[in-house]
């Protein structure tokens, strides 16, 4: 299947850029990006589709490799930020107080996963928001704005929507080019990369995870030809191997697999990466080799914590011996796994965050393990269930406005002060692009030294593992530089 044909282009043009033009009497939207994990935002791409459809100018702006220019935001009625994820939320909101100061009259909408929980915060800062199932949400404005007037909107306010859709083509007119973005890194070399997604929301409840109070365990499978579509005209574009971002690849089994068997059919050249549970890389061990005949070249999977009961906290649904097994048999299939974790939260000791370590080390996964996985901090957003559960324990802090997420402490203030530590660590090694094998060992050093026990003993790093070029993690705090020139230029 071929991606859509080119469309006459106007609008408010920025250097360089092309813009959609639409029938006159539609709104004037200019769309949002602040982080997607590396890729062209799907979730822009997305939008633009339904607004497009519906008679809109959109324009698109990624502030994650474009500047927050003050032309960006003339002759606009509508500005719609997408927050997908909590770093996109801190650095959309920064945006948000930069273009609400430059006072331009333009409805000021959030959209997306984080949009729903922070509604009551967002509204303080005079933003709405759309949350879940956004399209149609994001359309019934962009028609109040067109025709001046107000009224209920799908998915406003704190209450998502989880409306069951025909999801458009992705629309990527005038997103920036995929080489602006990250790479794939293969044993060939580096290649440009492309993003896709087969489901939405997620069929498990994971207590930590911010995909659970907005979908609360509902699943929403993208159809199979939108997909094709978008992959196509990523393949076009030049891209050589796709991301697929669901929050498990195997929430729909037969739906997924057979999205990726007909898109390994088309594009025999094409790779790809999926993120499974360490529950169903067990539970559906039998797929594992279809997934690597198909492409995949390596799985993303949520171990988060080497401490059994923490694990039952956040009901994971594995245990640390599972762990073991799914990459067991992983390594069997011939498929590498780079693993995430929730380093810290209000129950980890010292001591756990030395077997966390120590595992990476047996396992041989210091490269495969990003370096900013090892100060990731546990965060609390409203909604989250764990909320609940610190209150309940006396240990829930206030809500950090800035920081958009209630806080804790640790038991231990030591554990703290590594957490911060490592955090840093992990920061200056991406500015520095250091071997992932060298900050491992750094940071491990360092907890043994927190902890007052030996040095650790050095192992074999393990083999180089294919990944992507983004170096930084959706649940971690922005950067200084991701937060330096949010100010309109």
């Amino acid at each position: 299947m071929n991606a859509p044909a080119p469309q006459p282009l106007a609008f408010g043009t920025l250097p360089g850029r092309a813009h959609i033009e639409a029938p006159a009497g539609g709104a004037r939207v200019l769309l949002i990006s602040t982080y997607e994990l590396g890729h062209q935002p799907l979730g822009l791409a997305s939008a633009a589709a339904a607004l497009r459809a519906a008679g809109h100018d959109v324009r698109t702006l990624d502030v994650a490799v474009e500047p927050l220019a003050a032309a960006a935001i003339r002759d606009v009625d509508l500005v719609a930020i997408s927050v997908p994820m909590h770093t996109a939320a801190r650095i959309g909101l920064q945006v948000a107080e930069a273009i609400r100061q430059a006072n331009i009259g333009a409805r000021l909408v959030c959209f997306g996963l984080y949009a729903s929980p922070l509604a009551e915060h967002l509204g303080h800062h005079a933003i709405e928001v759309i949350g879940g199932e956004y399209e149609t949400g994001l359309v019934e404005v962009a028609a109040q704005v067109a025709e001046h007037r107000t009224g209920a909107v799908t998915g406003a306010g704190g209450a998502p929507s989880l409306l069951r859709q025909q999801y458009p083509v992705p629309d990527r007119r005038g997103l920036p080019a995929l080489d602006e973005y990250a790479r794939v890194r293969r044993a060939d070399g580096e290649h440009l990369a492309g993003y896709v997604e087969a489901t939405r929301g997620c069929a498990h409840t994971c207590k930590h995870c911010p995909i659970t109070p907005v979908y609360g365990g509902a699943l929403r499978l993208v159809q199979r030809d939108t997909v094709y579509a978008d992959i196509a005209q990523q393949v076009e574009a030049g891209a050589q191997h796709i991301t697929f971002g669901d929050p498990d690849f195997l929430n729909a089994v037969p739906h997924s697999l057979a999205i990726l068997e007909e898109a390994h059919r088309r594009w025999p050249a094409l790779t790809f990466d999926v993120t499974v549970k360490v529950e169903h890389l067990v539970e559906h061990a039998y797929v594992l080799s279809r997934l690597r005949s198909f492409g995949v070249i390596w799985i993303t999977s949520a171990f988060e914590s080497c401490n059994n009961a923490i694990l039952e906290r956040l009901d994971k649904g594995h245990t640390v011996e599972e762990m073991r097994q799914a990459l067991r048999l992983t390594s069997a299939a011939g498929l590498p796994v780079r693993p995430t974790w929730v380093a810290f939260t209000p129950w980890t000791t010292l001591d756990d965050v030395i077997e966390m370590l120590d595992f990476i080390a047996e396992q041989r996964l210091h490269r495969a393990t990003q370096p900013v996985q090892y100060g990731l901090r546990l965060l609390l957003p409203p909604g989250s269930p764990l909320n609940d559960v610190l209150a309940a324990e006396g240990r829930l802090g206030p809500f950090e406005n800035a920081l958009l997420t209630y806080t804790w402490t640790a038991l231990d203030p030591r554990v703290d002060a590594l957490q911060a530590g490592l955090a840093s660590m992990a920061e200056a090694a991406a500015e520095a692009n250091e071997d992932a094998a060298v900050t491992f060992e750094r940071a491990r050093t360092a907890a043994y030294a927190v902890a007052g026990r030996p040095g650790p003993a050095v192992r074999d790093a393990g083999p180089d593992v294919p990944g992507l070029t983004e170096s930084w993690f959706c649940c971690a705090e922005p950067t200084a530089s991701q937060l330096a020139a949010l100010s309109l230029v």
